[in-house]
């Protein structure tokens, strides 16, 4: 969405643009694996600061989080330490020879009183663990201002990715169980070749078949001149169209609410209720022409 939206004010050549998004992905990619590595060093750092520690009560915190389940999991991540011990991304791991920010981090947690009060709770479950932990990375990590501008220095979308990023390893670490294997899988859009098809094609097939996207648009909404639609309203929808009739795997309920759920994050309040009323009408009208065919039974 944001290149399509990109493409439509620069003007600039599509292919040119496919070029920058698929270097955003990749860098997206390299920023929430780092920050995942970012948890392991200040873990590492954490067990070796409680080790030599003489005072036990400026430790409590370190302690709990150096030991924590959750992390000790992540820790495990065959892929994770795969990114993490390639010599090919010791270039691309952030905090290989930068101690300085680790150190921060860990300061912060000892003299946080917000961390003090989690840290101090007692743990009664995993689940407790989980939630100790992110609250730490929601609180200290992400609103670091050191952080963040090392971070956005390093890469061309930084600002951007940071927020995208941080909001992919927060759902990481709610993901992890108990029982969660050394193996499961993590985000990976860049280097999945089915992810990377999917965002190429509906790059692709939205801007080629914009023009009859917008002219069903504008016949459903018999009140609406397709110009009086706001730009970022008028992509969403065309790639709301783009899933229903060029995506069979999808299933257009999972399109409907995937698309409102953006329309929540990036556009006014009034635009929520106008796409939803102009999908649905789309949705029973291609459906009633029989151009919808979906793949597999309950798509539909």
């Amino acid at each position: 969405m944001k290149f399509l939206y990109a493409q439509h004010l620069s003007k600039m050549d599509s292919n040119q643009v496919e070029v920058n998004m698929l270097q955003s992905i990749e860098e997206l990619h390299n920023l929430y694996i780092s920050l995942l590595c970012l948890i392991l060093e200040i873990r590492e750092n954490a067990l070796k600061k409680n080790l030599y520690s003489k005072n036990r009560k400026n430790t409590d915190s370190i302690q709990k989080f150096a030991y924590n389940s959750v992390i000790k999991i992540l820790s495990n991540n065959k892929y994770l330490i795969k990114e993490y011990s390639s010599t090919k991304n010791s270039g691309k791991i952030l905090w290989k020879k930068q101690d300085e920010y680790i150190f921060l981090l860990l300061q912060e947690m000892q003299q946080s009183i917000l961390c003090k009060k989690y840290f101090e709770k007692p743990c009664t479950s995993f689940e407790e663990e989980k939630k100790i932990i992110i609250k730490y990375y929601k609180n200290i990590v992400i609103p670091n201002k050191r952080l963040i501008g090392y971070i956005e220095d390093l890469y061309i979308n930084g600002q951007e990715n940071l927020c995208i990023a941080h909001t992919m390893v927060c759902k990481t670490l709610r993901f992890i169980k108990h029982s969660t294997p050394p193996n499961f899988k993590l985000y990976d859009i860049y280097k999945n070749n089915e992810n990377k098809k999917f965002v190429i094609d509906l790059y692709r097939n939205t801007i080629f078949h914009k023009e009859e996207f917008n002219s069903l648009i504008n016949d459903i909404s018999n009140n609406w001149n397709i110009k009086r639609i706001a730009i970022l309203d008028l992509i969403i929808l065309q790639m709301a169209i783009c899933e229903f009739l060029y995506f069979p795997n999808i299933p257009p309920k999972a399109t409907m609410n995937e698309y409102i759920e953006i329309t929540k994050i990036f556009c006014m309040e009034k635009s929520k209720i106008f796409i939803n009323g102009i999908l649905d009408q789309i949705f029973k009208f291609l459906h009633k022409k029989n151009k919808i065919f979906k793949v597999g039974k309950g798509l539909l």
